[in-house]
């Protein structure tokens, strides 16, 4: 019995050896650019550009405003625009723009370049992937089904299947939005959009991500196994005696790989599990930090049947 409590004493001991504190020196990084800038087919270049901050600093991001900025775009080895300050809702510049008569074209290589005072120039380039198509979507009557929420309000569940008309041989990143449209008849008639939520199984939620851009993205290993259809049941609540939602609008991405290995490793730094090493933010900016990617854009209107 002694030997037995001297052993337990030990270990004890032995434990609280092993549990210290340890104090980790990092290493204090320059001050460098920082620019993120998406972009898709037909729109404008909107770049967010400021400097980056040390580990410890929790103080909200400070946009650049210094007219000595020079950020400019390059498409396909020759200049092809400056960006200039948005100033048309406040004074305070946020983006850094491209002339308004400049768009993004599909198929274009762009590089990007911004050039501040005192600071290493920061360069990168990538441009929009081809999309990739999905089937259309047809629901029936017969496929919704309804369910009370409690306090006058009822719930269509609709099954939504997401088809890839084919499925690319190598790159498989892509990124969907859904929002539905009701229509309101008292008081008077208008219609309203919202966000649709939805419900899938618990292997299809494990590899979505929630992104800062309104679309969730779908992690490339959902479509092992040749599988080419995300399986979604969309959820619109409504009142059922002034309220019909009429349409679902469906918004798919396809993805430059740049910008989807930029916004999982920003997925993965908000959701490690404990335990677990943080993933490394993925940077694509050379000379600075952030992201300079395209993607496509498709669209599908569904439209609800009479239930």
């Amino acid at each position: 019995m002694r030997s037995s409590l001297l052993f337990l004493t030990f270990l004890c001991l032995l434990l609280v050896r092993c549990a210290r504190e340890v104090i980790i020196d990092l290493p204090e990084e320059p001050t460098r650019l920082v620019a993120v800038c998406h972009f898709t087919e037909g729109e404008n270049f909107r770049a967010k550009i400021s400097l980056s901050k040390s580990v410890n600093d929790g103080s909200a991001t400070e946009f650049l405003q210094s007219l000595d900025l020079v950020a400019t775009l390059s498409a396909d080895g020759q200049f092809w625009d400056r960006l200039i300050p948005d100033t048309t809702v406040t004074a305070e510049i946020t983006y850094w723009e491209s002339n308004r008569d400049q768009k993004a074209e599909y198929g274009v290589d762009y590089a990007f370049s911004v050039r501040v005072p005192g600071y290493p120039v920061i360069e990168s380039s990538s441009k929009i992937p081809a999309k990739v198509e999905l089937e259309p979507i047809v629901i029936g009557a017969g496929d919704i089904t309804i369910s009370s929420l409690g306090e006058g309000l009822s719930e269509l569940r609709i099954p939504l299947e997401l088809r890839l008309k084919a499925l690319p041989s190598e790159e498989h990143y892509f990124a969907f939005n859904l929002t539905h449209e009701t229509d309101v008849f008292d008081p008077g008639n208008f219609t309203i959009e919202g966000r649709t939520n939805f419900l899938a199984d618990g292997r299809t939620f494990s590899l979505l991500h929630d992104i800062p851009e309104p679309v969730v993205l779908i992690n490339e290993n959902y479509w092992a196994d040749d599988r080419r259809t995300l399986y979604l049941v969309a959820r619109i609540p409504f009142d059922p005696e002034t309220e019909r939602p009429r349409r679902i609008f469906i918004e798919w991405r396809t993805l430059s790989e740049q910008f989807y290995r930029y916004h999982l490793s920003l997925s993965r730094q908000g959701s490690n599990l404990p335990f677990s090493d943080p993933d490394a933010v993925f940077n694509n900016i050379e000379g600075g930090y952030g992201n300079f990617s395209g993607y496509a854009v498709s669209r599908d209107t569904v439209v609800i049947p009479n239930f």
